[in-house]
């Protein structure tokens, strides 16, 4: 079970800063948001999923510490790293085409 959970953390982790993408440059056509806020509000909210994931581990470590119970596997947690890694890759080139799409978009100036 610990295998499909990590696969279901791992797709969503993946697809949600796609849709965090769609959104910022909606609102970056729209005019409801500056493209230097609307880049870093993508960053900030692309990042969110794979901080949660880290949190929910260090959570369940600390809880299989004090009660003495393993309440993960060594795969799943084995499985921290290149899920996180992964996903910090993919915000941060996301991050860059954003900016530059962001930048070559006609929007209107919002003041």
């Amino acid at each position: 079970m610990d295998e499909q959970l990590a696969a279901g953390l791992f797709w969503l982790i993946m697809l949600i800063p796609v849709g965090v993408f769609a959104r910022q440059i909606l609102q970056v056509r729209r005019g409801t948001q500056r493209k230097v806020r609307a880049t870093a509000l993508f960053f900030a909210y692309s990042m969110l999923p794979a901080l949660a994931y880290i949190a929910c581990f260090l959570l369940l470590v600390g809880a299989e510490e004090v009660t003495a119970r393993p309440l993960i596997s060594e795969g799943y947690a084995r499985m921290l790293v290149p899920l996180v890694a992964v996903s910090v890759i993919e915000v941060l080139l996301l991050t860059l085409a954003f900016g530059i799409t962001a930048s070559l978009l006609r929007a209107p100036d919002t003041t």
